[in-house]
């Protein structure tokens, strides 16, 4: 554990001296990923690490939540509905394309496009007798280390003339709050530990998000948090998913591969455009329209939207709607489809 980190922490001063987005994520995140295919079952990271740096994610974002923004949602639910079909279309259409290219089953195929999350759809797959498990891990896999790395690039680079935004919520100096903002603070690690309880998805992160919103709404001050707090958090979450994520699971499935790769980068160009559209019909900016709706985790896209200063109400907002409408309704229509 205590090499694993050492080898870690020079990938964030790397990346950090490199200007690469998110270095202390994507810089561990490679290092540790390269470590743990030369070294393999050496490397180790507590999954405690993974939880504490989630704490304080879910907590950075939980404190964007105000009235204002809780009104710009309710007025923006059609908007999520729509962006959340098109994008499960989409997803369902790359799908049923590596399918037919490929020769892999359609549940396998659905399975492994649809951006519900890789733990997830692994465990659907293995309740479905037509699918297979190894290929959907593959192509999940595949699109988990696509938006990983192209996401970041993408709202750094990628965006050319952004309208001024808000400031970054999560960066801002350290302000004296006293014990006015300890019960904020205090619900963070609260919410996640109620979320275990309650078997919530992504529990560490969605019950502090909640938590420390709800906190906030009811009237209580959220100090924001340190940069060197987010960085460790960043380190913590990305060293985590280098010792998760397993390179031998790409060797004999070629044909897959690069299918995987083609519908991830596609899936990102296409909620590229649809974040351009979104700009139209909402005040946000192309930055915040696209981190809305990108296909990526909610720590991810949470981390890059903190970092950049994206409105993270905003982009908190279509990112769960689409994770419960995949998570709770995906589930029941592909087992009605696929499952005997």
């Amino acid at each position: 554990m205590l090499t694993t980190g050492l080898v870690a922490i020079p990938g964030g001063f790397l990346f950090s001296f490199l200007h690469i987005p998110l270095p202390w994520m994507l810089g561990p995140l490679t290092i540790t990923l390269i470590h743990h295919a030369l070294r393999g079952k050496g490397t180790r990271w507590p999954v405690g690490f993974r939880n504490a740096g989630m704490i304080v994610i879910g907590y950075s974002m939980g404190r964007t939540m105000t009235v204002e923004t809780t009104e710009q949602i309710l007025i923006n639910l059609p908007g999520m509905a729509a962006v959340t079909l098109l994008i499960v279309l989409f997803s369902l259409a790359t799908g049923y394309l590596t399918h037919r290219q490929t020769g892999i089953s359609l549940a396998s195929g659905i399975l492994g496009s649809v951006p519900g999350g890789l733990a997830q759809m692994v465990l659907m797959a293995e309740e479905i007798e037509d699918a297979d498990v190894t290929a959907v891990t593959l192509m999940q896999m595949a699109r988990v280390l696509a938006v990983l790395f192209i996401v970041p690039f993408v709202a750094t680079y990628g965006i050319i003339h952004l309208p001024a935004g808000p400031p970054a919520p999560a960066v801002a100096t350290a302000t004296h709050y006293g014990l006015a903002a300890l019960p904020a603070l205090l619900m963070a690690p609260l919410g996640a530990w109620l979320a275990v309880r309650l078997n919530a998805p992504i529990p560490f992160l969605l019950g502090p998000i909640f938590a420390t919103a709800a906190a906030v709404l009811i009237g209580f001050p959220a100090p924001p948090v340190p940069r060197p707090l987010i960085n460790t958090a960043q380190l913590f979450f990305g060293v985590y998913l280098g010792v998760a994520i397993s390179l031998e699971s790409l060797r004999g499935v070629g044909k897959v591969l690069p299918w995987a790769i083609g519908g991830s980068v596609a899936l990102v160009a296409f909620t590229y455009l649809l974040g351009f559209g979104l700009t139209f019909v909402t005040p946000a900016s192309l930055l915040t329209a696209f981190l809305s709706t990108a296909p990526g985790g909610m720590t991810e896209v949470g981390i890059v939207a903190l970092t950049l200063g994206a409105d993270v109400a905003f982009i908190l907002a279509y990112q769960l709607f689409r994770l419960f409408c995949i998570l709770l309704v995906a589930p029941l229509l592909l087992r009605r489809r696929f499952k005997r």
